[in-house]
């Protein structure tokens, strides 16, 4: 007879435990780059968590108030959201993002914004060296190679500058 009572003392506890478990809870993540570029179009990446239903989510940029640039899509778990900045901005703007699923009672809604800087059309530089290590008096081989946002090759002049850990100039060139 004691047995059955430790046994019964045992399974209440575990039904407890799991009744005072939190239920799952919902919530989003919205990832987009902090400097957009004007005249490219940008990603958006939208997840939002223990999704049961497709979510309406819409994505805003605005500057100055006025609406530069929408975007939209439906996202279930994950998803992308394309949001293509018109060419000729330059400064500071609102991202605003809000998703919404029409239900009867329990629609799950949010709504939040950024402030964004939108900087012209860029363009990146990549360093190659022949060696990952150098020794003293080695000749360093240096390919500099100048590419717009959408990685096409720049023809413009740079000036580069090679300098050694103590931040004092090597040497100077201009091609």
């Amino acid at each position: 007879m004691a047995r059955s009572c430790c046994a019964w003392g045992v399974l209440l506890s575990l039904c407890s435990l799991l009744a005072a478990q939190p239920r799952e809870r919902q919530g989003y993540l919205i990832a987009a780059p902090s400097v957009f570029r004007s005249g490219v179009e940008e990603a958006i990446s939208v997840t939002i968590f223990n999704a049961v239903k497709e979510t309406t989510v819409q994505i805003q940029l605005v500057v100055k108030g006025e609406t530069v640039s929408r975007g939209h899509g439906t996202v279930l778990d994950k998803g992308t959201i394309k949001l293509k900045v018109p060419p000729g901005l330059r400064g500071q703007a609102h991202l605003k993002v809000w998703g919404n699923r029409h239900l009867a009672g329990d629609g799950y809604i949010f709504h939040n914004y950024t402030t964004v800087t939108i900087d012209s059309k860029g363009s990146s530089v990549f360093i190659q060296t022949d060696k990952p290590v150098y020794k003293p008096k080695q000749k360093v081989l240096i390919n500099l190679y100048m590419v717009t946002s959408d990685l096409r090759p720049v023809n413009d002049r740079i000036e580069a500058y090679v300098v050694v850990s103590t931040c004092l100039p090597v040497t100077q060139r201009v091609p």
